[in-house]
C-alpha cells in the first residue's frame, strides 16, 4: 500500500502571515491537529500543530475564548520550517517509520514541489485496520513456526486442506531464536477445525499454537473464576 492510497486530501493550509487565531479556528472547525504552511504559490514552507498553538497560549492549556485575543501573532512565529515530508509513491511503512523516528504526527505529501496531501497517524491506523481485515467476519490465529524455507507454505497448506481462506498474514521474529511468529486472519467465524488440526499436527511440523488458547491453557485464570455465582460453568 502506498502513501497516495491513504493520504488525506484536500489539505487544509495556512499562510505564514495568517494569525495563530486563524490557524486555531481552522483546526477547531475541521477537527485536525496539523496545518501545512504554504506560500503564495502553494509551496510548502512549514507546518504548525495544535501543540505549537498550545505552547503559544499563556495558559499552556486547551484554549479558552479569553486566550484568543492574545493570539494575533503570525503563524511564522511558531511554525516548524524543517518539515519532514512524504512522496505519494512512498510505501506506507516508510512513512510510519519516519513518524516513529522523528516523533511527529503527520507528514505533508509533496510531489514535484507541490503539496498534494497529508498523511497522519490516524491515516496509518486506518490503513492497518484495512490491511489486517479486522473489519470483516474472520478469526485471528497466532502461531510460531520454524525459521526455515517453506515453513509458512506448510502452515498455509493446513488451511488450504480445510478449505479455509486467509484474509491477512503477518510474519515477524519470535522471542526464541530460530523461530518466527505468524499472525493469520482466517475467513471464518468458527476456527475450531483449524485449531484442532494445528493441535494435532503442530508438534511434528514445528508449529506451536499461541492464540487462541483453550481455557485450561490460559495463564493466570483460577479455576473458580470460570464459574458464575450459581456454580455453573461459564
Amino acid at each position: 500500500m502506498l502513501v497516495r492510497e491513504i493520504m488525506s486530501r484536500p489539505v487544509f493550509t495556512v499562510r505564514a502571515t495568517d494569525t495563530l487565531r486563524e490557524a486555531w479556528e481552522l483546526m477547531r472547525d475541521r477537527r485536525i491537529r496539523h496545518l501545512p504552511v504554504v506560500d503564495e504559490g502553494g509551496r510548502l514552507v512549514g507546518i504548525v500543530t495544535d501543540r505549537d498553538l498550545r505552547g503559544a497560549s499563556p495558559s499552556k492549556l486547551i484554549f479558552h475564548e479569553k486566550d484568543l485575543a492574545l493570539l494575533e501573532a503570525p503563524v511564522s512565529t511558531v511554525m516548524s520550517q524543517d518539515v519532514e515530508t512524504a512522496h505519494p509513491l512512498d510505501p506506507i511503512e516508510e512513512a510510519a517509520l519516519t513518524l516513529v523516528k522523528k516523533k511527529i504526527g503527520a507528514l505533508p505529501v509533496v510531489d514535484m514541489g507541490n503539496l498534494v496531501g497529508i498523511v497522519t497517524t490516524t491515516d496509518l491506523l486506518r490503513a492497518l485496520v484495512e490491511l489486517l481485515r479486522v473489519d470483516t467476519p474472520s478469526s485471528r490465529i497466532d502461531v510460531e513456526v520454524e525459521d526455515r524455507i517453506g515453513a509458512v507454505h506448510d502452515l498455509t497448506g493446513i488451511f488450504k486442506e480445510l478449505g479455509l481462506s486467509l484474509s491477512s498474514l503477518i510474519l515477524y521474529p519470535a522471542e526464541h531464536p530460530g523461530r518466527r511468529r505468524v499472525v493469520l486472519r482466517v475467513m471464518t467465524i468458527d476456527p475450531t477445525p483449524a485449531l484442532r488440526r494445528l493441535r494435532e499436527i503442530g508438534p511434528q511440523e514445528g508449529i506451536q499454537l499461541l492464540w487462541p488458547v483453550e481455557a485450561a491453557e490460559a495463564p493466570g485464570v483460577p479455576e473458580e473464576e470460570t464459574k458464575d455465582a450459581s456454580g455453573d460453568e461459564r
